[in-house]
């Protein structure tokens, strides 16, 4: 077994689970050992090594415009389509950290967070890379991001890392939203502007002014949520470990407990144009909803290999992207079971 650990001081173990669980995202984990080799001897910076099975890689979120996907993961990979998923092309990439999550609020500006703190960014449609932000020293991983528009963003990770920006990344100012210091692993926006932070412990915060002030939800589960997915009707779904699943239809105040007909640990969720509802993690668990997320229906991957995020294409197929890298399902995988039934 594989245990994942961040260096130096009190930090040398993460609490409670691993810093995301299991063995898909602990390689992710271990990442940390090449956070060293960043940089050379001279001071300058390493890049992202261009494999020829990137594609088959392990790939931690991925975002989709028509037009463009941008998918990321171990080893600073980064990989971009122009053909709706048809091809992918790995590009340079000035680091070789792990990747955990991009962001996109328009079609040219991109933003990618990783370990160490490191945040890059491209204004060309993911074709080159800058870094804005990296702090090594910290020795803290940002988990997820999340942008209004090309000038006002934030970046959350472990032991209650928050950053933010409002001139585009120039720069980073650090916040504290917790005296816990609880990791912090997902960030969403719903429809009426408000702004949900979920993370370990049952950690469920909420901002009604775009991030200025934010609030402590009661919480229905005490242990880690790795996501939390706004709904088209405005409902909230809070995901993690365990096949822990909530619905809320009041902004967070109360929340419902959404049974699974099986229970693994929930790492991912996308909206389905249609208006479903698609939730992924570990041992290939694919859970399907046509009902705004109240009843949910067993679609997973035979063959058990974690997923960590998925995202709809401009071809109406479903990319899923994790431990064994791309793959794909298609439109009718997600469809109710009364509709499947009735199709010839």
């Amino acid at each position: 077994m594989i245990v994942a650990t961040v260096r130096g001081g009190n930090r040398s173990r993460l609490r409670g689970p691993a810093l995301v669980p299991a063995v898909m995202l602990v390689v992710l984990c271990m990442a940390q050992t090449c956070a060293g080799q960043s940089e050379t001897a001279a001071g300058e910076r390493e890049w992202a090594i261009i494999a020829p099975r990137a594609t088959r890689s392990l790939l931690l979120d991925g975002v989709a415009r028509p037009g463009l996907a941008v998918l990321v993961g171990t080893r600073g990979h980064i990989l971009v389509s122009e053909d709706a998923g048809a091809s992918w092309t790995q590009v340079r990439v000035p680091t070789r950290r792990g990747l955990c999550a991009v962001a996109m609020p328009d079609a040219d500006n991109i933003w990618v967070v990783g370990h160490d703190a490191l945040i890059l960014y491209s204004d060309d449609r993911g074709r080159t890379w800058t870094v804005q932000h990296d702090a090594p020293e910290d020795e803290s991983p940002l988990f997820d991001v999340w942008f209004e528009d090309a000038r006002h963003g934030i970046a959350i990770g472990a032991y209650g890392l928050f950053l933010e920006t409002h001139d585009g990344g120039e720069t980073w100012s650090k916040r504290s939203l917790d005296e816990l210091d609880r990791h912090l692993y997902a960030i969403t926006e719903r429809s009426n502007g408000e702004l949900y932070v979920a993370g370990e412990s049952g950690t469920i915060l909420r901002s009604n002014d775009r991030g200025a002030t934010w609030k402590q939800l009661r919480s229905p589960y005490a242990g880690s949520f790795f996501g939390i997915l706004a709904l088209r009707q405005g409902a909230l779904l809070v995901y993690g470990l365990r096949g822990n699943l909530y619905r809320s239809e009041d902004g967070g105040e109360s929340w419902q407990r959404i049974a699974l007909p099986v229970r693994a640990t929930l790492l991912s969720g996308t909206r389905v144009p249609s208006g479903g509802v698609v939730l992924v993690g570990l041992s290939g668990s694919v859970f399907f909803s046509d009902d705004d997320g109240t009843e949910f229906e067993d679609r997973s991957r035979k063959d058990r290999a974690g997923i960590s995020a998925a995202l709809f294409m401009a071809n109406e197929r479903l990319l899923l992207i994790g431990e064994s890298g791309v793959n794909w399902f298609g439109a009718a995988e997600f469809r109710s079971s009364a509709a499947r039934e009735g199709a010839p």
